[in-house]
């Protein structure tokens, strides 16, 4: 029987023959109020998921449907009733099958006659998602220099407005100073550790690419295994840097079937290779040393510039939690208002399902004791709300701001966001410019790309530029890796809604930027775009709660305080956040501070206390870390002849940006 046929034999026998054997329920075609959980809408033809009420029932029921031609998997390979324990996260998970028919098969019908048979709790259409990039990219124009900011002596860093943003001219005449995450102080600090496995669930990851192999993830029973076996018993063959669930395989794809290298570039961000003379830098992507850097496996789930659906999807969340990463980078999701809210996503969903068992399944129990986290970009609709799965409340959903630090034109915005970070936008107020956009590595063969007179080319660029959440969402992924690295070389332990927490409330302000309008593209209710003036107020406190900071990152999981100061001028800063309410009573006994930060925010003197409060001078824009000593009970310290108070001391963290608007936001 085809398998049209076999489509067509549900829909004719449902109210007569029992899928398992039994006599007929001449009511079954009818639907039951809540068993379908989502519409046809924006799904993947030829593809319905079922969750079973039992696990053990999916044999009987896989036997039933083959024989009439429609093919039944597993949604989780290995996961059956006889390898999970009743009740179990694994067990849950082993109750959801796929079933593939003809792509013209008429699924509404066929769902319908699904949701009759009593073996089957659910029946979900397989949801499609995006990328979060408009998938241009441009050549890598911008001749190297030496970055002034930092030791790292990678060629095209000074070029990455988007780690360390000194609001030069050169870049765009709308750049503002201190638009960036402020990583570059953050790698004095850390850099990131080996230990620590970001997913990259995208397109296929150019694992050989020279500024990315050092940093790849690799399984290394398969890679020391015999080709064609599932060395590892994980269900997987040659899964050695990650697989391919779009096909099936553990070759994975990154120059084929149309891909435009957004996956090899989100990769650089998070983690491209730093310190090795070659190209850009990652986030978190070590000190040039072997032993430093996060590790990326790469989960392919799109080929190309088209969609990818639940069931990869699903595979893939599931595959990271079981082989270790504790963080999931996704650059993609749904179309904004496709879910109105988290009930309606998670109804039953299979995706739903897998990613709440990726964020309780700890894999690196040392710093995150009950979980992972999982990082999706907020979405390009230009939409007043993020799309699914990132506006979950449990994710973490990152929108894009420019480099002039206002909202880039295409991010969503509103319920669900949680964050903002670079995207870049190609479009600068006064002309058009690839170098605004956010630099990465990507493919080392020929893939297409936008020429200087918008044209399409195939060349090889090994770097370039994209923009979209979908390049702001890894610079959240690399700080959060920075973060796990951290707590990790400290011995700090948090659970994971306080590390989340700590992540979400490393910012620094964008609410008091956003007035009046900026020039940029406007998008069209069509989808089309033109220049045009961008409301800001809109924006306002729906950006999520700042911009995120690398630096304030480390700082809280030091349990370091932080004080600002302004840029260019001589100050005094009150101490009572680091001393107490009583701090200008204090006796002080003097200020240390090494000359590596001395030079980090270019202080004219070394800080003194006066009148109880930090005098200090910065001159740029940076981060740095001091000790002040001071006496607690009185005005000398006791001991021997001497009565008095005992010696206390504080480190304290000084972050010096611009001009205070006198509101607590800083301009």
């Amino acid at each position: 029987m085809t398998i049209v046929a076999a489509g067509l034999f549900l829909m004719a026998t449902a109210c007569s023959v029992d899928p398992i054997g039994r006599e007929p329920d001449h009511g079954a075609a009818i639907a039951p109020a809540g068993k379908i959980i989502n519409t046809s809408l924006n799904s993947e033809k030829g593809s319905l998921l079922i969750r079973l009420n039992d696990a053990s029932q999916a044999d009987a029921v896989k036997a039933v449907l083959e024989s009439s031609g429609v093919v039944l998997t597993p949604l989780f390979p290995g996961l059956t009733a006889a390898t999970t324990k009743a009740g179990s996260a694994e067990n849950r998970l082993a109750r959801w099958c796929e079933l593939k028919f003809s792509k013209y098969a008429d699924l509404d019908s066929i769902a319908k006659v699904l949701s009759g048979f009593e073996e089957v709790g659910k029946v979900q259409f397989n949801n499609t998602y995006k990328k979060a990039s408009d998938g241009r990219s441009y050549r890598l124009s911008a001749i190297p220099t030496k970055a002034d900011f930092s030791d790292f002596n990678d060629p095209q860093l000074a070029n990455q407005w988007h780690y360390h943003n000194d609001g030069s001219a050169d870049l765009a005449a709308t750049a503002r100073r201190g638009a960036d995450i402020n990583v570059a102080d953050a790698w004095r600090l850390e850099t990131g550790r080996p230990d620590v496995i970001v997913a990259i669930i995208d397109e296929g990851v150019q694992y050989n690419h020279p500024d990315l192999a050092q940093n790849m993830w690799v399984n290394t029973a398969e890679l020391n295994g015999t080709p064609g076996a599932d060395d590892d018993g994980n269900g997987y063959i040659d899964d050695i840097y990650g697989y391919n669930f779009v096909n099936d395989t553990g070759e994975i794809g990154w120059s084929t079937d149309g891909n435009s290298g957004h996956g090899t570039h989100v990769a650089g961000t998070v983690a491209a290779v730093n310190n090795n003379g070659t190209g850009v830098c990652g986030v978190a992507g070590g000190d040039g040393s072997s032993d430093s850097g996060i590790r990326m496996m790469t989960l392919q789930i799109f080929n190309g510039g088209g969609t990818t659906n639940d069931a990869i999807e699903t595979r893939a969340i599931y595959y990271a939690a079981r082989m270790g990463a504790s963080i999931i980078q996704c650059s993609w999701g749904s179309t904004a208002g496709a879910y109105q809210n988290d009930q309606q996503y998670s109804s039953a969903n299979a995706g739903a399902e897998a990613l709440e068992y990726f964020l309780t399944h700890p894999n690196c129990r040392e710093a995150i004791s009950d979980g992972n986290i999982a990082i999706f970009a907020a979405g390009n609709d230009a939409t007043g709300m993020a799309s699914y799965p990132g506006a979950s409340r449990d994710c973490i959903s990152v929108t894009a701001f420019a480099s002039d630090n206002l909202p880039a034109y295409y991010t969503n915005y509103g319920p669900g966001c949680n964050i903002a970070a670079p995207g870049g936008e190609y479009y600068t107020g006064e002309t058009f410019s690839e170098e605004t956009c956010v630099l990465s590595t990507m493919p080392t063969v020929a893939i297409p790309s936008i020429n200087d007179d918008g044209t399409t080319s195939y060349s090889v660029t090994d770097y370039g530029y994209m923009q979209g959440t979908s390049m702001a969402c890894p610079h959240m992924s690399g700080v959060a890796a920075l973060g796990i690295s951290y707590a990790l070389d400290l011995g700090k332990t948090f659970t994971r809604d306080e590390f989340v927490t700590l992540l979400t409330t490393s910012v620094n302000d964008i609410n008091s930027y956003l007035v009046g309008t900026k020039t940029t593209l406007i998008t069209s209710s069509s989808g089309t775009s033109s220049i045009g003036n961008l409301e800001l107020a809109p924006f306002a406190g729906n950006m999520g709660t700042g911009t995120i900071d690398a630096w304030k990152v480390l700082m809280q999981i030091e349990g370091t305080p932080c004080l600002m100061a302004e840029v260019g001028k001589s100050q005094r800063i009150n101490l009572d956040s680091v001393f107490g309410g009583g701090s200008e009573d204090l006796t002080y006994l003097g200020v240390e501070i090494s000359k590596e930060d001395y030079d980090a925010i270019g202080l004219m003197t070394e800080p003194v206390i006066k009148g109880g409060q930090l005098l200090i001078q910065p001159t740029i824009y940076g981060s740095a870390k001091m000790t002040i000593r001071a006496i607690a009970g009185g005005s000398q310290t006791g001991g021997g002849a001497n009565m008095g108070g005992m010696e206390i001391s504080k480190e304290v963290s000084v972050i010096t940006r611009g001009i205070s608007n006198g509101n607590g936001g800083w301009l």
